[in-house]
């Protein structure tokens, strides 16, 4: 105990997550994680009315300080961790997220709380809950993932074109600036268009599009995502979204001299070979192109 009482902060870096992997497997070994994280367990349920968060520091403060009756240094400490607890879940401390996210050509694996397992394509961000996300499983996502959502409670993707509802499935959603995209791949989902009453459920096999505003429903027969196969496929998608789609996966930039990017482009690249993938999208579309020396910039011409 003589370790907690003498470094003040080490309770409030461990509500905070802040403790080192040594640290908190260390702090796990102690008779007093177990008393502190009752306290931590409490407080999740805890709801306070508004409060005067100068006047609630400063009556904290007060009662360690001048309380009337002494309390053995175990007590107080206790009462300092219960406070820095509440005090904290007062002040948002409870409400900070965690994000992931990727850059051009990165992908990553993410696993949840729950067990439930997302995989982040290139180009792409999901955001949770820091603290006691297992009471609301709700994340945010920007760009395109794969998930694999553990039975339990209600499961929601939130995205900027509507939500994503489920219980326990496998789905992949693409959110990106002009592309709205969910595949259903087992069990179901419910998609909630935002700022409308319209919703649409998706079973195995089935996948919905958002084009110029209107849900269009299709089929699949893949079993994972292509992406997740190092593979991007099209069917009479405009050049635009194509070429969008290898800049993601190669972080690279296109400089075009008045070609057509409206055209539809049915077909498909590879993700390991940045030449290899110009040449399958643009040659068939009649485009010629040159690869800056550094293999950044693509002009067309």
């Amino acid at each position: 105990m003589e370790k907690y009482e003498s470094d003040k902060t080490y309770i409030a870096r461990w509500v905070a997550g802040e403790l080192s992997q040594e640290e908190l497997s260390e702090f796990k070994k102690s008779d007093a994680y177990k008393e502190f994280n009752r306290i931590n367990q409490v407080a999740q349920n805890f709801k306070a009315p508004p409060v005067d968060k100068r006047q609630a520091l400063i009556k904290t403060k007060e009662q360690i300080t001048f309380g009337k009756k002494r309390t053995s240094t175990r007590s107080a400490w206790l009462a300092v961790a219960a406070s820095i607890v509440v005090v904290l879940g007062v002040f948002g401390l409870f409400n900070t997220t965690k994000s992931y996210t990727t850059a051009y050509g990165e992908q990553l694996a993410v696993t949840l709380p729950d067990g439930s397992t997302i995989q982040l394509n290139s180009d792409s961000e999901v955001t949770h809950r820091r603290f006691f996300w297992l009471n609301d499983r709700e994340v945010n996502l920007k760009g395109e993932a794969y998930f694999e959502v553990e039975k339990g409670g209600d499961f929601v993707v939130k995205t900027t074109y509507g939500d994503i509802s489920v219980l326990g499935t496998k789905f992949n959603i693409k959110t990106r600036t002009k592309t709205f995209e969910v595949n259903c791949f087992e069990g179901a989902v419910r998609f909630d268009k935002i700022s409308s009453e319209e919703y649409h459920i998706l079973k195995e096999n089935d996948k919905i599009v958002l084009s110029e505003a209107k849900v269009v429903n299709e089929k699949t027969e893949e079993t994972i995502p292509n992406w997740m196969n190092g593979i991007s496929v099209f069917k009479e998608k405009p050049l635009q979204e194509v070429l969008g789609e290898i800049q993601i996966q190669y972080n690279v930039t296109f400089q075009n001299k008045n070609i057509d990017l409206t055209r539809l482009f049915t077909g498909s690249f590879l993700h390991d070979d940045l030449e290899k993938a110009l040449k399958s999208t643009l040659t068939p579309m009649g485009i010629s192109y040159t690869l800056s020396e550094d293999k950044t910039i693509v002009y067309l011409q």
